[in-house]
């Protein structure tokens, strides 16, 4: 399989999901020729446990992320205090309109052929795209609304505690994309917590080889794909 001239889209809740759920898809689809837009729907300043949310930090690390994945373009959607962590707070038509349309990389105006969103998992924020983003992805005739052939969700490394189990069917080689994967985590410096934690480079070393042996392999990224369509 090849993403030779495919565009993909990945809708983030947050800076950061991109690279933990999808930086190896991203590095892949980039390798093979493709295009690549991230959608980050919100971050502003927040207190967390082990660390701080800071807007105008969290913005010039996710430029140096975006320029080392070498994306075509992205957009952090709102960066707004009453927003982030209170997605579930927002209407859903907000939310769908955004991914649909009003976003710069929304799905009517770069119509990918690859859609990654994101697993709900425990964290609210997460539920709400999820959400939002199944349905922006509902079939239509092609005639009336761009189609993305593939629908993939991708992973968050904190699903452990979620009632919604994660069972992937879709693996991404990292053999040639684990070290570039780990290497964008790493300039989400204020996100970056010492192992066990799941936001650190060794978690995420350590999840892939789980994903790897899954496949096989000594190393992968896990999706399920939502929707295939081969024409």
């Amino acid at each position: 399989m090849t993403f030779k001239d495919k565009t993909l889209i990945v809708i983030a809740p947050h800076p950061d999901d991109e690279v933990l759920g999808c930086g190896g898809l991203i590095s892949r689809v980039k390798a093979d020729g493709g295009k690549v837009y991230v959608m980050i729907i919100t971050l502003g300043n927040q207190p967390q446990y082990g660390s701080t949310s800071k807007a105008d930090i969290r913005i010039g690390e996710t430029e140096e992320t975006m320029e080392f994945l070498k994306v075509d373009d992205y957009e952090i959607c709102w960066v707004d205090d009453k927003k982030h962590l209170k997605l579930d707070s927002i209407p859903q038509k907000d939310l769908i309109d955004l991914i649909e349309n009003s976003s710069k990389v929304s799905l009517n105006k770069i119509k990918p052929d690859i859609v990654a969103i994101p697993h709900p998992s425990s964290n609210q924020d997460h539920r709400a795209v999820f959400d939002a983003s199944y349905t922006a992805c509902r079939p239509r005739p092609h005639e009336d609304k761009p189609f993305q052939h593939m629908v993939l969700i991708y992973e968050d490394a904190s699903q452990a505690w979620s009632k919604n189990v994660f069972r992937p069917n879709f693996y991404i080689n990292l053999k040639e994309f684990l070290d570039s994967k780990c290497k964008a985590l790493s300039f989400y410096k204020s996100q970056l917590h010492s192992h066990p934690h799941y936001i650190s480079v060794e978690a995420v070393r350590n999840l892939a080889g789980v994903r790897g042996i899954e496949a096989g392999l000594k190393h992968a990224e896990a999706f399920r794909i939502e929707r295939l369509l081969i024409e």
